[in-house]
């Protein structure tokens, strides 16, 4: 264990030879072509080729030759082209881009799994501190929303995604279901339901404020701090044994676009929750939201690092799935919310009678009249209660139609109510009434929109469409060019490591230039063509082992008065 945290150099050696070892093994395996990248010099050769090779998913799994009009159209005559336009180039996660379709499905169902059990340990901890006191139990929760984008980040690392737009997406997921659950979901399941409106410190609208007061001020507390900033510009960086190592420690602060965009639903999503019981949460989700706004700039401006180029997966992803979710999320909660009016699982009886020996109900009543010291039931004092005849009589019955008589009851109508089990009045069961259907509604309405949109996509339609006008800028003439060119990041190296020739390629397609060491210092083909001479391997086919590039640059403009 000390050799794994703290190697010596005999232990450096021997995870070398390791590296080295598995390297030479590696060099023995057949990895064919999965992709094939192509930049076009402009926009609209990309849009025909795109255009006329996109088919849909059902006829690429199928190898569907008739769904190709054009049989010059086919990979070697005999084959279905997988075209589709591709992610920016700084996204692709080029390691992870031969990976088969089952091995990400299973290594994606087990983070899943991991991040379920997470939420009902988390959920177990929240409650335990909501026991204490509804603040104690605020900060919990703000804790646990804060370090959990950590711990989805780890368990997204254990999956394979071609960009990381996907990557991100996938963390976007995680992290917005475990803080819808944690922040606006438990809180409703933990706190009984005759606490929803009830004075004290245990209902559940002071923990609405007090969870709102926490996102205001703790969480972007926390980020103008940068505690790991500070400890890495001031502690580690200083005490680094190299340029590079310190140069590591001084590129600021770590941070990803879904957590972030996690953190704006989040509060939008917990606002919709509660919004029937606590309208004034619309003002607070306003001021918390403004304060992230401000705090998100500051830290992006002075202390986190530089983001590779996402693309709109998560932007597209939030902007179509998340806002039509959460409104119909809204909708379910205010039609329970309404129907559980006034929260105290009473319907009305009788009336009380002190001495009528026919209705024995009644005489058991009627015993009670008169004034008691009754106690409260957790034994902290007693009130005075005074009990006359005449006054209305009352008997246990559930209000909460999420749990009414056996089950789950949808959607929250006034028709669930039993014979003589009536809470609801007139005006209340017209506007549950209202609610319920048009909650139903709603959620249908947005299943088939989901089902609309996945379908087609996946299936019948091609999967490129013209999106905006042709810019009619040339590539070549970008001044910020940038292009596929297969690389893999390093946590020990300030750059990423390139995984091909750089004598194929021309030094403006890269993205990135370190101003102190030439392009070749990360060329990982070279370190691996110095290994593999003890095999005798050929140059040539050490080459094979990496990706290729090929650069045809267009030709010059000619010059005005040239003669052709």
């Amino acid at each position: 264990l000390k050799a794994m945290v703290f190697p010596d150099v005999l232990e450096l050696i021997y995870q070398l030879r390791k590296v080295n070892d598995s390297i030479q093994k590696l060099s023995t395996v057949n990895f064919p072509a999965t992709r094939v990248y192509v930049t076009f010099e402009t926009e609209a050769a990309q849009r025909k080729v795109l255009e006329l090779l996109s088919v849909g998913g059902k006829a690429i799994k199928r190898k569907d030759v008739m769904k190709v009009e054009d049989e010059a159209h086919l990979f070697r005559s005999t084959l279905v082209l997988n075209v589709k336009e591709a992610d920016e180039p700084s996204t692709v996660r080029w390691h992870d881009l031969s990976d088969r379709f089952w091995d990400k499905f299973f290594k994606m169902l087990l983070t899943t799994c991991a991040c379920a059990c997470s939420m009902a340990l988390v959920a177990f901890i929240i409650k335990l501190c909501r026991n204490k006191s509804a603040t104690f139990a605020a900060y919990a929760i703000a804790f646990f929303n804060t370090v959990f984008p950590e711990f989805a980040k780890l368990l997204v690392s254990y999956e394979s995604h071609a960009s990381e737009g996907r990557r991100e997406t996938s963390v976007y997921v995680k992290i917005a279901a475990f803080r819808w659950f944690n922040t606006a979901i438990i809180v409703y399941w933990i706190t009984p339901f005759t606490s929803t409106l009830s004075s004290g410190s245990d209902n559940i609208l002071d923990g609405v404020f007090e969870i709102f007061l926490a996102e205001i001020i703790y969480c972007n507390l926390i980020k103008l701090m940068d505690p790991m900033g500070i400890v890495n510009r001031h502690y580690l960086a200083p005490r680094a044994v190299s340029q590079e190592e310190m140069n590591s420690y001084m590129r600021g602060g770590e941070w990803q676009l879904a957590e972030r965009y996690t953190s704006m639903t989040k509060l939008i999503f917990f606002t919709f929750w509660y919004c029937s019981i606590y309208p004034g949460g619309f003002f607070l989700c306003a001021l918390a939201l403004f304060l992230n706004y401000f705090s998100d700039r500051f830290n992006l401006m002075r202390t986190w690092m530089q983001l590779p180029k996402l693309g709109p997966h998560i932007s597209s992803f939030s902007r179509r799935y998340f806002f039509t979710m959460a409104i119909s999320a809204m909708s379910l909660a205010s039609s329970y919310s309404w129907a559980g009016f006034p929260y105290d699982n009473l319907c009305e009886k009788d009336t009380l009678e002190g001495h009528d020996d026919d209705n024995i109900d009644d005489n058991v009543f009627g015993n009670y009249v008169g004034t008691w010291d009754a106690v409260i039931a957790d034994g902290s004092g007693s009130v005075e209660v005074t009990v006359s005849e005449g006054d209305t009589s009352y008997k246990f019955c559930q209000q909460s139609l999420y749990w009414y008589g056996k089950g789950f009851n949808f959607p929250a109508i006034p028709f669930w109510q039993t014979e003589g089990e009536k809470w609801m009045t007139e005006e209340q069961e017209q506007l549950t009434a209202f609610y319920g259907w048009t909650s139903f509604i709603l959620v249908v309405l947005v299943c088939m929109w989901i089902l609309r949109r996945a379908i087609p996509t996946l299936f019948y339609r091609a999967n490129y469409q013209v999106c905006g006008e042709d810019q009619g800028i040339p590539f070549s003439s970008v001044v910020s060019i940038s292009s596929y060119v297969p690389q893999v990041k390093s946590n020990i190296f300030p750059y990423p490591l390139l995984a091909v020739n750089t004598h194929d390629v021309d030094e403006e397609l890269y993205e990135w230039k370190d101003p102190e060491k030439p392009y070749s210092y990360y060329d990982i083909t070279r370190d691996a063509s110095q290994l593999l001479k003890d095999r005798m391997m050929p140059e040539e086919e050490i080459q094979s082992l990496f990706s290729r590039i090929k650069h045809w640059p267009p030709p010059p403009p000619e010059r005005p008065g040239r003669e052709k």
